[in-house]
């Protein structure tokens, strides 16, 4: 694009709201962008450029659109269709098509669907509270956890889950098992919730039954010491700390 067009640019991105001490070099960008969605999607290099800069322009109306302190809801996006793209037996991986509220463009979006998950804080007569130390293929590091696992198809009640998968790791066994929280494993792409169990007076009465692929070594270490350990880094499991978060509050009740 010669200098008086990419000049010429520059004034229409002024008047649809670019501030003016940026607008040059915003039309240059804008120029280099235009080209390569024009070879990337087949279009005429002035079709890509309108079509830049009608998006640019519904950015700026927008930001230009006074706050809303009322009212205000964010709206569910419109699924138009779903397709399975494997199934890992831990996760289903899925193609979205879905629709926005707001700009009404379809995009694609990729979630995983995952079993529920419990995590369990198991607590001791003593004051301490049952760690596991374990290998972690996607940091391939040994991290320092509480228990946990996924829920079975057939498991109906997470507690149930927390009590046999405590039992199945380190064979401890307690009392008064209860449910302290529920969260979002992780919305933005996974379907899946995580329960955090809380597990009293907990003893070492059972043989571990591990799984083919696990392999764990037991620590009880005091409640107490809980805080330091995330403080120093020695528990990283964003899950984990965030399990260890409501089990505090619930102590703090």
């Amino acid at each position: 694009m010669d200098a008086p067009t990419q000049a010429a640019l520059a004034e229409a991105l002024v008047r649809l709201g670019c501030p003016r001490d940026t607008a040059a070099s915003m039309a240059a960008q804008l120029d280099k962008r235009a080209t390569q969605l024009a070879v990337q999607s087949g279009r005429t290099h002035e079709a890509a450029l309108a079509h830049l800069l009608q998006l640019m322009a519904q950015g700026w109306a927008a930001a230009a659109q006074p706050a809303k302190t009322t009212n205000a809801t964010i709206q569910p996006w419109e699924k138009l269709g779903r397709t399975l793209l494997g199934d890992h037996r831990i996760f289903k991986l899925y193609s979205n098509r879905l629709r926005s509220p707001r700009t009404q463009r379809e995009m694609e979006m990729f979630t995983l669907d995952c079993p529920d998950w419990v995590n369990i804080v198991a607590l001791t007569p003593e004051g301490g509270v049952v760690l596991v130390e374990q290998y972690r293929q996607g940091t391939e590091t040994v991290e320092l956890e509480i228990p946990g696992g996924m829920m079975d198809p057939q498991d109906t009640q997470p507690v149930a889950t927390a009590v046999r998968e405590l039992r199945e790791e380190t064979g401890y066994e307690g009392q008064r098992a209860r449910v302290i929280g529920e969260l979002f494993a992780n919305p933005a792409i996974m379907s899946n919730k995580v329960y955090t169990v809380l597990v009293e007076d907990c003893q070492c009465l059972h043989a571990v039954q591990w799984d083919e692929g696990e392999d764990m070594l037991t620590r009880v270490v005091p409640v107490t010491d809980l805080p330091r350990l995330v403080r120093e880094g020695q528990i990283r499991h964003s899950v984990v700390i965030a399990a260890l978060h409501l089990f505090a509050l619930h102590q703090s009740q």
